[in-house]
């Protein structure tokens, strides 16, 4: 009998033919049983049989998944085939069993199942789609690509370049000969490139990609498989009261003490730039890890993982003893290695069991799955409580100068072991692409975890690649944008400020910036935040931006529930709102600060704006980007420029009037402790919610965005007339009255003493200009946002002219 991997193989294969079947709609190439969708399938893997040379079977395992149909060669007859065809039932819940003949398969292209959301009883924009290939662009995933059009290309002829790109790919896949596990996970990558966009299903609601129906049909094939010990029959196959399958959650608690838990600048050149981002990253890989461990441990690959972000994994995994038993090792083993990292990472996993009638209602499965999470928190490091905090031995008991929760390496040296790696990471994230997992032995510096190192190098067991980048390997891979972006010595150069390294580090000197690193400093080395607040325009201070997505929870919860309060959940569709979520918000955040040009024409930009925002953009610091959320450092009127463009981009990629952005910004000196300043932001983003949701917390107010678009005219005419130069023009005493004005009407309970700034902002401006009196004097109308939200661009073009 086959083992799980060979299942999982055939079920991640078994709609492939529906690509092929599009791209020679109408006709049948030779070769090709008849017209249906299985057919295909096995034409495609028999066609390439030089992958898979020792699964014997293969081809019918994957084609023959249909139980459904009638009178055709391509129902299930055997355990195997069951499994397959069980599999791809239980994932596409959403699908409806019709004739394939029927409509117009290559025209129609996928739909955004986030703009198909119910989210406060409204939907988005349900009738727009994705185009397989973009004008000018090659076949595949793209920055900037997963945009929802009116009037999407797709077609026959572009579903033929997607196969004949497939083709390409599994052609460079072949001549790798890979082994199993780096045959499926390159696979995986080459479907997340290549059929992303392409629906699964275009009889019924077509919001469900082939790829992510195929990785979880893959998924739930392993685990039936692997719960029925590798030899069912079928009518245990079938059987769907036994509770099969194990829905596992991975979660980090006290991810943002860890990341923002650094005592002070004194730790290193620009050691706080460098060790946020470092310690950011460690959060991520330690998720991926503790994944990783588990799914290693039990015999699976990441196949299993169907959901991964911010810091959580969710894993589907067969019920059984040995899953269990693993799940406790892995809790018991992670709960003492974040004990002896000093406890500020707590792992904490969970697990609920659910019969296959639980994929019919999967966002209830998800939801009893994070109750089970929410009793594991209650119990912190659980199978560690007794346990000394620190370990007998020739420790230093001075605690580490950065973090504070650790001890020294010793009694005359001031950091710990993970301080210190931390600054060598940080000096690296810019220059590397690749993250590798070793089981033993792995490159200086690397993170140590229960069972896994890892290195900002490649590794033979696993590697994950921190850009979209799809080339088939020997080794097991996945894409996962983890690296984020941290702005360089080169990036403060193309500022065009100064011609080359040299005059700026002469420039950083004068400044009293400059800190020198052992060997020098390169372009490719990281900025300081002292560096970025000095690179802003006029007030030199550091801005922090705080940015999360309005209603996640909600529509993880109830969101696919129609009107009429039907379930249409399935784990397709949960999957495939979290991949989305994590490509915009560690993708097409990232691509935004390094490469804003992507986005010129979806944003209306002239050439010479994009130029300038490519200038200034990649000066922006992700702290954290992922999940639903971001954390964003950088020369703060940039930071605001760019919160608005993303907020655009947010709006376009959801096309749904109630997926908004919520977020806090501040300006701050640099030097401010790292803790203080994550409050002081996180309070701002708590407040925009607090407020109503939609709108960003500045200067002491929360905008909603389309007001605060508004006003960006009003800060840049307060700018020409404070440098008008003119008597009749603006002065920042002028300026300063007006806010005075504002508080006062503010102050006043009284609506008619309220009214009382009208005539004292008429005496105010007596002497000034015509034009610069009547454009204030457009104040007097109190319900106009440039009245209500006065303080937020009076201070915003005061900052910029100081």
């Amino acid at each position: 009998m086959p083992d799980a991997s060979h299942l999982a193989l055939a079920a991640l294969l078994h709609d492939i033919g529906k690509l092929y079947q599009r791209a020679h709609w109408g006709r049948v190439p030779e070769g090709v049983a008849d017209w249906s969708h299985p057919a295909y399938t096995d034409w495609v893997i028999r066609r390439w049989g030089q992958l898979f040379p020792s699964l014997e079977g293969l081809a019918p395992t994957a084609a023959r998944h249909h139980e459904g149909w009638r009178d055709t060669p391509w129902k299930p007859t055997n355990p195997a085939e069951w499994c397959v065809a069980l599999a791809d039932t239980y994932a596409s819940s959403e699908r409806k069993e019709v004739d394939e003949k029927g409509g117009h398969a290559p025209d129609t292209p996928l739909k955004s199942v986030l703009a198909g959301l119910w989210v406060q009883e409204q939907c988005g924009q349900r009738d727009w789609g994705y185009s397989m290939v973009r004008a000018n662009q090659e076949v595949g995933q793209k920055a900037g690509g997963a945009y929802p059009e009116a009037k999407p290309n797709v077609s026959r002829d572009t579903y033929w370049r997607v196969a004949e790109r497939l083709d390409a790919r599994l052609g460079e896949l072949a001549r790798l000969k890979p082994s199993p596990e780096a045959l499926l996970l390159n696979l995986l990558g080459i479907f997340q490139e290549l059929l992303w966009n392409v629906p699964s299903d275009t009889q019924g609601e077509p919001d469900v990609s082939l790829f992510d129906h195929l990785r979880l049909t893959g998924a739930i094939a392993a685990a039936l498989w692997a719960y029925h010990g590798g030899s069912p029959s079928v009518e245990a196959l079938r059987d769907e009261k036994p509770e099969k399958f194990l829905l596992v959650l991975g979660d980090l608690g006290g991810i943002q003490n860890h990341i923002y838990r650094i005592q002070g600048a004194q730790t290193g050149v620009g050691g706080l730039a460098k060790r946020l981002r470092a310690r950011s990253l460690e959060v991520s890989l330690a998720a991926e890890a503790m994944g990783l461990d588990l799914l290693r441990r039990t015999g699976f690959t990441p196949l299993q993982r169907i959901m991964s972000a911010g810091g959580k994994f969710y894993l589907l995994l067969p019920n059984t003893e040995a899953v269990l038993k693993a799940l406790d090792e892995v809790r018991r083993e992670w709960e003492t290695w974040a004990l002896k990292q000093g406890a500020t990472l707590l792992p904490f996993l969970a697990a609920y069991a659910f019969a296959p009638s639980g994929f019919k209602s999967f966002s209830r499965v998800l939801g009893e799955a994070h109750r089970k999470l929410a009793l594991a928190k209650l119990k912190p490091l659980q199978s560690q409580l007794g346990q000394p905090y620190l370990s007998a031995g020739p420790q230093s008991l001075r605690p580490c100068r950065a973090c504070g929760a650790r001890p020294a390496k010793s009694a005359t040296e001031e950091l710990c072991y993970g301080c210190e790696r931390d600054a060598h990471v940080g000096r690296l994230i810019p220059k590397r692409g690749e993250i590798g997992f070793f089981p033993g032995d792995a490159p200086q510096p690397h993170y140590r975890f229960p069972s896994l190192r890892v290195a900002l190098e490649p590794s033979d067991v696993h590697t994950l690649r921190t850009r979209l980048a799809f080339t088939p390997a020997a080794h097991p891979w996945e894409v996962r944008l983890l690296a984020g972006h941290i702005p360089t010595l080169k990036d403060a150069v193309r500022t065009g400020n100064w011609r080359n390294l040299d005059e700026y580090q002469a420039w950083a000197r004068e400044q009293g910036l400059w800190e020198e690193e052992e060997g020098g400093r390169r372009e490719d080395d990281p900025l300081t935040l002292a560096e970025l607040a000095e690179l802003s325009t006029g007030a030199k201070y550091l801005g922090a931006l705080m940015l999360d997505a309005d209603r996640m929870g909600e529509a993880f919860a109830t969101g696919f529930q129609d009107e009429k309060g039907k379930d249409h959940s399935s784990p397709s569709r949960i999957a495939s709102l979290s991949r989305m979520l994590e490509l915009f918000f560690a993708g097409e955040v990232l691509e935004l600060i390094k490469n804003p040009q992507t986005y010129a024409s979806r944003l209306g930009w002239d050439s010479l704006k994009a130029q300038e925002k490519a200038r200034r953009y990649p000066l922006i610091y992700s702290v954290y980007a992922g999940g639903d959320d971001l954390f964003l450092l950088g020369p703060w009127d940039v930071l605001l420029e760019f919160a608005l463009d993303l907020e655009a981009l947010y709006r376009g990629f959801t096309q749904h009037p109630q997926l908004s952005l919520s977020g806090g910004f501040v300006l701050v000196n640099p030097s401010l402790p790292i803790p203080l300043l994550a409050e002081a932001v996180q309070e701002a983003e708590q407040q925009a919610k607090k407020d109503g949701r939609g709108r960003l917390h500045l200067f002491g107010q929360s905008v909603p965005w389309a007001e605060l678009r508004d006003l960006v005219p009003w800060v840049q005419d307060l700018q020409k007339h404070l440098n008008s130069g003119d008597k009749a023009g603006l002065t920042s005493a002028l300026a300063y009255r007006l806010l005075r004005l504002w508080r006062q009407h503010q102050s006043q309970k009284d609506p008619a003493q309220q009214m009382r700034y009208k005539p004292l902002l008429a005496y105010t401006l007596r002497e000034r200009d015509d034009q610069i009196r009547q454009h204030y004097l457009q104040l007097t109308d109190h319900q106009t946002p440039a009245w209500r939200h006065l303080p937020v661009w009076v201070q915003w073009g005061l900052y910029l002219e100081r």
